[in-house]
């Protein structure tokens, strides 16, 4: 059987290429940034020439020179300005802004040339400049030249193209300029040579040299405009069409143009007759060693770059060997994805692990095997990836063959193109099915655990309750009121603040006991100690002493606080509606005023006053003497 080969590893897989040469070109806007700025300091002089009447400004040169027409000049400064808004980013407005002038460029160069044909003598320029145009005595015309019109008609249609962002019109946005830049250089070359070109076969390209100078690096801008398409593109591209361009492109301009300018000046300053042929021949004899040299420097680097070549694609061919031998026989199921999701390649073991053989994976849609309820997380995960955010390994549940669904912890790793984009994300998965079944265990034994701690936990709090209540009324018991005692009276020294204590006995109540029974009474005690809880404060503690014995713990209660509690607790006892006879208590109070008064020597003064109560004939309060 066999497998999807897996995609080569590669260097533009693994992190960004070493930084270009020309890096700088090929991520700015600068080359037609520049071609535009200078165009428009090329027209704008030239429209100060006119507007002042300096004749050297309108040549950019010699008074004798042909001037540019002041209308050139003018669509020289309305391209240079669309050039300059297409090369800043991309805002809608500026775009728009780009398109109008090219259009009206456009419509100039229309204009002109409809005019030459018609043979109407009156133009724009005339209107504006005809005192100045008028003035030169030079004995030309200064009329737009219909090249200067050509040309500007082709410049704004391709920047019209470029506008539109669609790779078609940009080739042939491309071409015109190619057609601009090729005219204005075979001017160029007219003017510098002065060979009589406009005067013979090049009557059809005569314009000025400055309006020669600005198309031709209006061309050029254009051209620069976009990087990334067209010819530019070869030029600046790592591989051997860039490296041939870029080495040949400008000396196959450069060579012919100033070996045949050194011809021409031979041939002028030559007087004898054999000196043409001689001239001749040694420019064919230089240009032949000029590019002779060329291709050999070129030839040499373009061997270079297929040795490095060559090198880079053995080494990948070994490293695909070793992925290979890693992914098929490795326990874990390797996996690479495209950015929809899609796999395209799966290692063999996935069959070990799922039970679908690999042929059967790749088939599938993306994430067709992730069971429903993980689909969505796992979606979320993969985009996080795409878009280069930092992400952890995910756990999610796989559909086997047999139907079932496994546990599968995924790690995932992005390999990007030399421009940052996520070509291929890759996974690494183990089946952990087991580990997750030992954590679900582990979680319910932990579960199980903490649910009887805090069984235990209500249980010891029961066990605390029943050890400091008294089970028959539910007020706190002997040991809970000396444990708060003993608090109370430590306070003493902290605050300064006294502590009362009032203890309280039910008046005959052995003989209501014997005259009613047990059951009687301890509804009794209830009742009481229902009574003692709403008659006291927040802050007092109320406790059954034993039998039908209470006491009341009032903090920071002084003597006179003790009397008046005491005395509501009486008569509320007294004044309660009792169904077979009058309940009424005999109360002693106590008071420590200072720390150095112990729990049993203010029980000791509490339980005498309430002797003298019950002495004195029961049903009332007694102050005991100072603590």
């Amino acid at each position: 059987m066999t497998h999807p080969a897996p995609a080569a590893p590669s260097d533009s897989l693994l992190g960004p290429d070493s930084p270009s040469p020309f890096a700088a070109v090929k991520g700015g806007m600068l080359l037609p940034r520049a071609c535009a700025a200078i165009v428009a300091a090329i027209g704008g002089l030239i429209l100060v020439g006119w507007a002042t009447g300096v004749a050297e400004l309108r040549a950019l040169g010699a008074a004798t020179n042909a001037a540019t027409n002041p209308t050139a000049a003018l669509c020289f400064v309305g391209i240079a300005a669309a050039i300059w808004l297409l090369a800043v980013d991309e805002s809608r407005r500026q775009w728009h802004l780009a398109r109008g002038l090219a259009a009206v460029v456009i419509a100039v160069g229309l204009l002109r040339l409809l005019g030459i044909a018609a043979g109407h003598v009156e133009g724009i320029d005339s209107i504006l400049f005809h005192d100045a145009m008028a003035a030169t005595l030079d004995g030309r015309t200064n009329r737009m030249a219909p090249a200067s019109a050509i040309n500007a008609i082709l410049v704004g249609v391709s920047l019209l193209l470029l506008a539109r962002r669609m790779h078609a019109r940009e080739a042939l946005a491309q071409v015109l300029a190619i057609i601009v830049l090729g005219a204005s250089l075979v001017a160029v070359l007219g003017h510098v040579y002065r060979s009589g070109w406009f005067d013979t076969i090049g009557q059809f390209n005569r314009m000025a040299i400055p309006s020669a100078i600005a198309f031709s690096l209006l061309g050029l801008g254009v051209l620069t405009l976009r990087r990334d398409s067209g010819v530019l593109a070869v030029v600046l591209s790592e591989g051997p069409g860039g490296t041939l361009a870029r080495g040949l492109l400008p000396a196959g301009f450069l060579a012919p143009a100033v070996f045949g300018w050194i011809a021409i000046l031979g041939l002028r300053a030559s007087t004898r007759t054999e000196q043409p042929e001689l001239v001749m021949m040694l420019f064919v004899v230089a240009m032949i060693l000029v590019f002779v040299g060329l291709i050999s420097w070129n030839a040499t680097q373009v061997h270079q770059t297929h040795v490095q070549r060559a090198r880079a694609e053995a080494a990948l061919r070994d490293s695909e060997v070793r992925f290979r031998l890693l992914a098929e026989n490795g326990s874990d199921v390797v996996s690479l994805h495209d950015p929809t999701g899609r796999i395209v390649y799966i290692s063999p073991s996935c069959e070990r692990v799922l039970g679908f053989t690999a042929d059967e994976v790749t088939r599938m849609g993306p994430f067709a095997l992730v069971h429903p309820d993980d689909r969505d997380r796992l979606r979320r995960h993969f985009e996080e990836l795409l878009r280069g955010e930092p992400v952890t390994a995910i756990s999610c549940r796989m559909l086997h063959k047999t139907g079932k669904h496994l546990w599968l912890e995924m790690m995932w790793r992005a390999a990007s193109d030399g421009g940052g984009r996520v070509e291929r994300l890759q996974a690494s998965s183990r089946d952990i099915t087991e580990r997750k079944e030992y954590e679900r265990q582990l979680e319910d034994a932990r579960r199980k655990l903490q649910a009887n701690q805090e069984s235990l936990l209500e249980a010891n709090a029961r066990l605390a309750a029943l050890a400091s209540q008294d089970g028959l009324t539910g007020l706190k018991n002997r040991r809970a009121f000396e444990e708060r005692m003993v608090e109370e009276l430590a306070r003493i020294r902290r605050t300064g603040q006294p502590v009362s204590l009032l203890l309280l006995d039910i008046d005959h109540f052995k003989a209501f006991n014997d005259s009613f029974g047990h059951p009687r009474g301890d509804d009794v005690l209830r009742a009481v100690a229902r009574l003692f809880s709403r008659a006291i404060r927040d802050s007092d503690v109320a406790v059954r002493f034993g039998g039908e014995e209470f006491a009341i713990i009032l903090p920071n209660t002084g003597v006179e606080g003790a009397v008046q509690m005491g005395e509501r607790l009486r008569l509320a006892i007294e004044e309660a509606p009792w169904s077979e006879r009058g309940i009424t208590v005999s109360v002693g109070a106590a008071t420590a005023e200072t720390h150095t008064v112990g729990l049993d020597a203010l029980l000791e003064h509490a339980d005498r006053a309430l002797y003298r109560s019950k002495q004195a004939g029961r049903n009332r309060v007694t102050l005991a003497d100072a603590a």
